[in-house]
């Protein structure tokens, strides 16, 4: 495992093959500039730094939840976790036209993606992709928005943490992961979301697949 800070250039051969650059890194020309201090990893195609903070600072591509703060004109103000606001467009929601505006009242909450992340200005966000599709995105109703440690997410959304297939074995519930530390789940009684809470934070802790599996066994058996 590498560590690197802010301003280190890195020169791994194992990232070379990387094609996505991911959160604290940035490309300048053909180097590849570190932003924030953490270790180096590499997965699928793509090269990150994994560190342990709360402040969040936004990526182009990362999916992020927001929480509706105000509305401006044909902007949605939102907050992201950042210093400033981000802002997203009424036509950045599939189906939106001038006649049929989002509904987004303040206090709602959206899954978006960052798509404009110029320093020094407010993130600009989206709930489309290139092909005008929502794929997931736009409001999250009902549920309960939690933070839990930037890193935190970031293994939860790997393709190799164990943690939400074994959720899944025991619970029905939905689950949206943001890239600025905040997750929202969602199920059908209140004690169960109580319940995968506890075990989604506790599980921070937990490098050992035995011990997640029994922890996730035992507050399911305490629920049923």
């Amino acid at each position: 495992m590498s560590i690197y800070l802010p301003g280190d250039v890195i020169n791994e051969p194992s990232s070379s093959d990387s094609s996505i650059i991911g959160y604290g890194i940035n490309l300048r020309g053909d180097k590849r500039l570190v932003t924030q201090p953490g270790a180096l990893r590499s997965e699928e195609g793509k090269v990150w730094l994994s560190v342990h903070s709360k402040r969040y600072i936004p990526q182009e591509g990362d999916r992020v939840i927001g929480i509706v703060t105000s509305k401006t004109g044909d902007f949605f103000r939102l907050d992201i976790g950042t210093a400033e606001y981000a802002m997203i467009n009424f036509t950045n929601f599939e189906g939106a036209t001038k006649r049929n505006r989002p509904n987004l009242k303040t206090g709602d909450i959206i899954y978006a993606t960052v798509f404009d992340s110029t320093p020094r200005t407010e993130a600009e966000l989206t709930c489309v992709d290139d092909e005008k599709r929502a794929r997931g995105m736009g409001q999250l109703n009902g549920g309960y928005m939690f933070k839990v440690s930037l890193n935190h997410c970031r293994r939860l959304i790997s393709p190799s943490c164990k943690i939400l297939l074994t959720l899944g074995n025991f619970f029905k519930f939905e689950i949206t992961v943001g890239m600025n530390g905040r997750i929202w789940i969602n199920a059908s009684t209140t004690d169960d979301i109580i319940k995968i809470h506890d075990i989604l934070v506790k599980s921070e802790l937990v490098t050992d697949e035995d011990e997640l599996i029994a922890m996730v066994q035992n507050n399911y058996t305490r629920s049923v």
